[in-house]
């Protein structure tokens, strides 16, 4: 079903010049508020978004739901209208380069990996096939990631898909990092897995308590690992500096003004 979903998402950037472009825009341009802000931001504007851009799908913004239990790796929950399937989403807005694939909070895939392959690497098809087959890594099949990736340089975006069955399939080594000095201080060890000619697919980093977000789950590179991309939109977008000063202004207005602001804006569900 997400295939579907993905299939009607970029459908709904046809035209010249597709209202998805200024809202990118407007996420990238968070970024002067603050590193995180604009991440938390595209959560609810991409469920604003398709609320009202895309028909057929309803959405709800489930990232910070207030006492919610989420099954799935989400952020937002999209719901085909006709169908009443439900689509959990995880949305990454990074920049060009490292990429979050998966939390995985439990640190199953790393901990797996140290069950099978110990503190070395193997060229081994069945190992490997086995590593790929097992429960640990055939979770993340549930999880559907749709990156944001913007360079900040370039003033630059693109929105674009892992190709996690092709990934798997061409996976032919795993390469073990021990920890090493960088700086002061040590890093934790990955597991790196390459295809043919070592070319780069995706790694799962250290995943135990001494952990932090940037230091577990599986992680690819948008640059190094583009054979395994695919894009659904490309551009180039400038800093809304009218949404951040009007951002500014609501954040000291009274409700009263917020009230009469949104009864000039289109009429749609509550996405938080």
């Amino acid at each position: 079903m997400f295939e579907t979903f993905l299939d009607d998402f970029a459908r709904s950037f046809a035209g010249n010049n597709p209202v998805i472009k200024q809202v990118l825009a407007n996420i990238f341009s968070m970024r002067i508020i603050g590193n995180k802000t604009h991440g938390d931001l595209a959560e609810i504007a991409l469920t604003e978004y398709i609320n009202e851009y895309m028909d057929g799908y309803s959405a709800k913004h489930t990232g910070k739901e207030k006492f919610r239990a989420k099954v799935d790796e989400e952020d937002i929950r999209v719901t085909h209208l006709e169908t009443k399937q439900e689509i959990p989403i995880s949305i990454k807005t990074y920049g060009a380069g490292p990429l979050q694939l998966s939390t995985n909070k439990t640190s199953t895939m790393f901990a797996h990996l140290q069950y099978t392959l110990s503190e070395s690497s193997t060229t081994d098809g069945e190992v490997i096939r086995k590593v790929l087959a097992s429960d640990a890594f055939a979770e993340f099949d549930n999880v559907n990631v749709l990156p944001l990736i913007y360079d900040e340089k370039k003033l630059a975006f693109t929105i674009q898909l892992f190709d996690l069955a092709r990934a798997y399939g061409s996976v032919r080594s795993i390469r073990f990092l021990p920890p090493r000095k960088l700086g002061r201080k040590m890093t934790f060890p990955i597991y790196k897995f390459y295809g043919e000619n070592a070319q780069y697919i995706f790694e799962v980093r250290y995943g135990g308590a001494g952990a932090n977000a940037l230091q577990r789950g599986m992680w690819t590179h948008t640059a190094n690992a583009r054979p395994y991309f695919r894009e659904l939109l490309s551009g180039t977008y400038e800093i809304n500096e009218a949404l951040v000063q009007l951002i500014a202004k609501l954040l000291v207005a009274p409700k009263s003004t917020h009230e009469a602001i949104l009864k000039e804006l289109p009429r749609t569900k509550s996405v938080i």
